[in-house]
C-alpha cells in the first residue's frame, strides 16, 4: 500500500515506439511549488491532466443509486466552493486504443497507482521493467499487451498530478476516501478520454484497493478485476493496517513543527515543514514493510538510513527517510492515512460481478495473508494466486512477472482478452440475477423472490397429451441483423433457465439470438402448474420446447444446448425434429449410458424403479420411489447442508468438522453459483407447494431419464445417438462427479466407460464430434469456467469448431496434474448418480 521505488537506478529511456502510442492531450500543467506533480521527473512529459469541475469530494455513496454520485459523493465539497480550481486528475496512456460505432474506446485498461506512488512509477515498474519488478508486463506481446489494448495509468487523488491539500488548501481541502478516488478517474475515463468499457482494471498495493473499489461501484463497467496485494478493509476491523496508517500520522503530527503550527505550515519554506515528522513516519513503515529475517540479515549500513532519529548521529544515520522526506507533504500524507483508517467494502464485495484474479503476497506484513483470504471468499469466483517474497509487501511489483504463465493467471488474462476482443454489442436487458432474502411462504417464491438475469416471458404450451402448461422462457437479441444465428438453452435437472445468463449475455454480446425455456415445473415454469401432476416424460417437454421455440417464437432452426438432464432432452429432441437443429452442445450431459430395470437399493433388496407404467401415474411411482428414501431426504436437506453438498463439503453432524467431499454442483463459487445455491436454500422458506412440487420432480426426473435409457430396449434414445447428423460439441469437467450413474448401473469410469464407447461409436458412424475436458470443473461447467466454456459454445454455433487447447490442460500435459489429497466418500449426495 504505501510501496515506493526504493532508489533503484533502473528506469529506461522512452522507446519511440511508446512514444507513438500516446494520446494527443492538453499541454502538462506546470509543476506544483509544494510537492511535485510526478514522482519519476523523467517521465513527467508523458504525464497528462484534465480537470473535472464541481466534483463533490467526502460526500456518501449509496451504491444502489449512482445516479445520486456522477457527480460526486451527495453531501461532498466542491474544491471550487473553497476557492480553488476544479479537481484535477492525471494519467499516462498508451497502447491501441479500439472504439465503437459511437467513437467510444471498448479495450481500455487501468492501472492504479500505490501509495506514494504515481503514474511515472507504474509506468517505470511495469512498462520499462525494473530489478524489482523482475521486467516489464506492460507493452507489445507482454501480459498486458499495448497491441490489444489502450492502457492508462492512473494517478489517485490526493499524491503527485492531481488534486491534493498541499495544492494550497492544506487542511481545508475535504477529507476524500477511497471511492472518491475512483470516482473522479471514472468521470476522466468517461468525459475525457471517452471510455466505454473497461478490458481490465489492476494495480499495486494500494492501487489494488483502489481495484477492488472499482469493481464494487461499477461493477458492468470492466471485465477483469486484478488486485494485487491490496485490501478490501483498513478499518478497525483490520488491526495491522488500521494500526499502521495509526502509527504513521501520529509520527507526523509528534514533529515539533506540526506541533507549532497545528498543521498550518504552509507560509513557510518547505525545509521548514514538518518533514521530521514525515521522515520518521516513513521510518515507521519501512521496519515492517520488508520481511524480518530480510532485514535482520541486512548490514547496519543498509539499515541505518531508513532509520529515523531526532539528532543524527553521523550523515548516512536516517539519510534515506529524511530525503523522502522533501518529497511529500504532512498533510497529502495525513489525508490519504485517513481514507484508509475508514474503509471497509466487504459488505459490498458481493456487488463485482467481473471476472476477478486476487494476487497477493503470503508474507506480507502490511496487508495481512488472511484478510486477502477472506476478501477472495467473498468475491464471486474470485481466483486466488500467492506467493512468498524475499521483500515482503514489496514483492506486488514483482508477482505478476513472475507468475504470468502460470495456468491460473495465464487463463484469467485469457478469458479477459477473449470477453474484449469478442464484445459486438451489449446486452442492454442484463440484470443482476437475485434471490431475496426477505423470503416469505405466502408468496410465491419463484415470481415474488427471484431476479433473472434477463426478462422473463409468458406463455402456454401444449404437449401431445393435449396438456397446456405455463411456461416462463427468456429471449432476448441485441443486434439488428434480419436473421441471426440462434442459441437455444435447456437447463439440467433441478436448475432453471435463469442459471445460464453469462452464457447468454457472452452470447448477446457476441452478437447471438438466446432463447432459454424453463421446462415444466421448473423455474419460472413452477408456479403456473401447481395443478399439474410431476409424472410427465422427457418427449413430452421436448414437445413443450418445440411449440414454444419453433411453432411460437418461429425459430426453424437453431443450435440447441443442454446441460445435464438437458443434454438429454436437447439429444432427443435432434432425433425427433433434425430439420429444426443445426448443432447441438451437450455440458455435462445424461444420455450417454443404458441401465436396468431393477435396481438393488439394500443387500438382498430390488425394486423395480424404471416400469413404463409409471411414466404418468404418480402414485404408483411414489409407492415404489419412496422406498429409497430420496423424496424425503431431499426435502428434508437443511440450509447447511445444502451449501455444503454444492460446494464439495461434509460435516460431521457430531463435532461440526467440514471436509471436502467427492460429490457436490461448484468447484468456483461463482456469481452465477451463488444464485443455484440461495434459489435451493430460499425454496425452503418459499411457497411449500412450489417446494413439494420442486422436490418431486427433481427425484421423478431421474425416472423420466433412466425410463428411456433401458440397456434392453431395442429403441432406447441410446442406441439411436448415432442418427444424429449434425456436429456435436461435447463437453465435461475433469472433476464430473454424477457421470456415470453408479448408482443405478454400477459404471464408474467416465472416460473408458462412458466417453470414448460414444465417440467411438459416432465416428464409425461418421459423425463429426468435437470433445473437450475442461481442467478444475465439475459438472456445472458453465459456473466453473463462466467466460472460457460460454466463448466456446459462441465459437461452435458461429463456425461449427473449438479450441480444444487452454493453459491449464497445456501445463497439465507436461507438468501432470496437481497433487491432490484423498477426498472421503460423498455420503451426502447418495445416490450420486444423475443427482444433477
Amino acid at each position: 500500500m504505501r510501496a515506493f521505488v526504493l532508489g533503484l537506478a533502473l528506469l529506461l529511456p522512452l522507446s519511440a515506439a511508446q512514444a507513438q502510442t500516446l494520446p494527443p492531450a492538453p499541454v502538462p500543467m506546470q509543476p506544483l511549488k509544494i510537492t511535485g506533480a510526478c514522482s519519476q521527473e523523467r517521465l513527467c512529459q508523458l504525464k497528462r491532466f484534465y480537470e473535472v469541475p464541481n466534483f463533490r469530494i467526502g460526500g456518501t455513496y449509496e451504491l444502489s443509486a449512482p445516479d445520486k454520485w456522477a457527480q460526486g459523493g451527495e453531501g461532498g465539497t466542491t474544491l471550487e466552493s473553497l476557492g480553488a480550481g476544479p479537481l484535477k486528475t492525471a494519467y499516462i496512456a498508451l497502447g491501441t486504443p479500439v472504439r465503437n460505432a459511437a467513437g467510444e474506446i471498448t479495450n481500455a485498461v487501468i492501472v492504479n497507482a500505490f501509495y506514494s506512488g504515481d503514474a511515472t512509477d507504474m509506468y517505470a515498474q511495469w512498462v520499462e521493467g525494473t530489478p524489482l519488478s523482475g521486467g516489464a508486463v506492460i507493452g507489445p506481446g507482454k501480459a498486458i499487451d499495448t497491441n490489444q489494448y489502450y492502457v492508462v495509468i492512473l494517478d489517485a487523488l490526493g499524491l503527485w498530478g492531481t488534486s491534493k491539500p498541499s495544492d494550497g488548501l492544506g487542511q481545508k481541502f475535504p477529507q476524500y476516501s477511497y471511492q472518491d478516488m475512483v470516482q473522479a478517474n471514472y468521470r476522466m475515463l468517461r468525459d475525457h478520454l471517452k471510455v466505454a468499457r473497461l478490458a481490465l482494471v489492476t494495480g499495486a498495493s494500494m492501487g489494488a484497493t483502489q481495484t477492488y473499489v472499482w469493481g464494487v461501484m461499477h461493477p458492468d463497467f470492466m471485465n477483469g478485476l486484478m488486485p494485487v496485494g491490496g485490501t478490501s478493509q483498513s478499518d478497525g476491523g483490520d488491526p495491522v493496517g488500521n494500526w499502521t496508517f495509526q502509527l504513521m500520522s501520529a509520527a507526523i503530527e509528534s514533529d515539533p513543527q506540526w506541533r507549532a503550527t497545528g498543521g498550518n505550515y504552509y507560509a513557510l519554506p518547505k525545509d521548514k515543514h514538518p518533514n521530521q515528522g514525515v521522515a520518521f513516519g516513513w521510518s515507521v513503515l519501512l521496519l515492517t514493510g520488508f520481511d524480518f529475517d530480510f532485514r535482520s540479515q541486512q548490514d547496519w549500513a543498509k539499515v541505518q538510513p531508513d532509520i529515523f532519529y531526532w539528532n543524527p548521529p553521523t550523515p548516512q544515520a536516517g539519510a534515506s527517510v529524511n530525503k523522502r522526506a522533501l518529497l511529500f507533504d504532512a498533510v497529502d500524507l495525513l489525508w490519504r492515512n485517513r481514507a484508509g483508517e475508514q474503509y471497509n467494502i466487504n459488505d459490498e464485495l458481493k456487488r463485482i460481478r467481473a471476472r476477478t484474479l486476487v494476487m497477493h503476497i503470503e508474507n506480507d506484513q502490511w496487508l495481512t495473508f488472511d484478510r486477502a483470504k477472506r476478501t477472495v471468499e467473498r468475491v464471486p469466483g474470485a481466483d486466488f494466486v500467492h506467493e512468498t517474497s524475499p521483500v515482503a509487501h514489496y514483492g506486488v511489483f514483482s508477482i505478476l512477472k513472475n507468475r504470468e504463465f502460470d495456468p491460473t493467471v495465464a487463463a484469467f488474462l485469457g478469458d479477459v482478452s477473449r470477453l474484449t476482443r469478442n464484445q459486438e454489442l451489449t446486452a442492454k436487458s442484463y440484470r443482476t440475477p437475485s434471490v431475496a432474502a426477505d423470503i416469505t411462504p405466502d408468496k410465491s417464491f419463484w415470481n415474488s423472490f427471484v431476479t433473472y438475469p434477463f426478462p422473463v416471458k409468458k406463455t402456454t404450451a401444449k404437449d401431445s397429451r393435449g396438456i397446456a402448461w405455463d411456461i416462463g422462457y427468456m429471449d432476448e437479441y441485441a443486434g439488428t441483423a434480419k436473421d441471426p444465428d440462434v442459441l437455444v438453452i435447456i437447463h439440467g435437472k433441478g436448475a432453471f433457465g435463469g442459471h445460464y445468463g453469462n452464457i447468454m449475455r457472452i452470447a448477446l454480446e457476441r452478437g447471438l439470438r438466446v432463447i432459454a425455456v424453463d421446462l415444466p415445473h421448473y423455474g419460472m415454469s413452477g408456479p403456473g402448474n401447481l395443478d399439474k401432476s410431476p409424472a410427465r416424460t422427457m418427449q413430452e417437454m421436448r414437445e413443450v420446447v418445440h411449440e414454444v421455440v419453433v411453432n411460437q417464437l418461429k425459430v426453424q432452426k437453431a443450435a440447441y444446448l443442454g446441460h445435464s438432464m438437458g443434454g438429454q432432452i436437447v439429444l432427443g429432441y435432434a432425433l425427433t425434429w433434425p430439420e429444426a437443429v443445426t448443432r447441438l452442445i451437450l455440458e455435462a450431459p445424461a444420455g450417454l449410458e443404458e441401465y436396468p430395470r431393477e435396481v438393488t437399493v439394500a443387500p438382498g433388496k430390488k425394486l423395480d424403479l424404471f416400469d413404463p407404467a409409471f411414466a404418468h401415474d404418480f402414485d404408483k411411482w411414489k409407492a415404489t420411489w419412496d422406498q429409497t428414501g430420496l423424496r424425503e431426504r431431499e426435502k428434508s436437506l437443511t440450509a447447511q447442508q445444502v451449501d455444503d453438498f454444492f460446494h464439495f463439503r461434509r460435516r460431521d453432524p457430531v463435532t461440526g468438522a467440514v471436509t471436502p467431499q467427492r460429490s457436490g454442483y461448484f468447484v468456483r463459487d461463482s456469481e452465477y453459483a451463488r444464485l443455484h445455491t440461495a434459489q435451493r436454500i430460499g425454496m425452503i422458506k418459499g411457497d411449500p407447494r412450489e417446494f413439494q412440487q420442486w422436490v418431486d420432480v427433481f427425484i421423478f426426473d431421474i425416472y423420466a431419464m433412466v425410463s428411456e435409457l433401458q440397456e434392453k430396449d431395442p429403441q432406447s434414445l441410446y442406441k439411436r445417438l448415432t442418427d444424429i447428423k449434425i456436429p456435436i460439441f461435447l463437453a465435461f469437467g475433469d472433476k464430473e462427479p454424477f457421470i456415470p450413474g453408479t448408482a443405478f448401473n454400477g459404471l464408474n469410469d467416465l472416460s473408458r466407460q462412458l466417453i470414448l464407447p460414444f465417440m467411438r461409436r459416432m465416428n464409425a458412424a461418421g459423425r463429426d464430434v468435437q470433445l473437450k475436458i475442461y481442467p478444475g470443473t465439475a459438472h456445472f461447467i458453465h459456473t466453473d469456467e463462466p467466460v472460457a466454456f460460454a466463448q466456446d459454445v459462441v465459437d461452435f454455433v458461429e463456425t461449427g469448431r473449438v479450441a480444444t487447447g487452454a493453459p491449464a490442460s497445456v501445463d497439465r500435459l507436461i507438468h501432470g496434474a496437481p497433487a491432490e489429497g484423498p477426498a472421503p466418500a460423498a455420503t451426502a449426495a447418495a445416490p450420486t448418480g444423475l443427482n444433477k
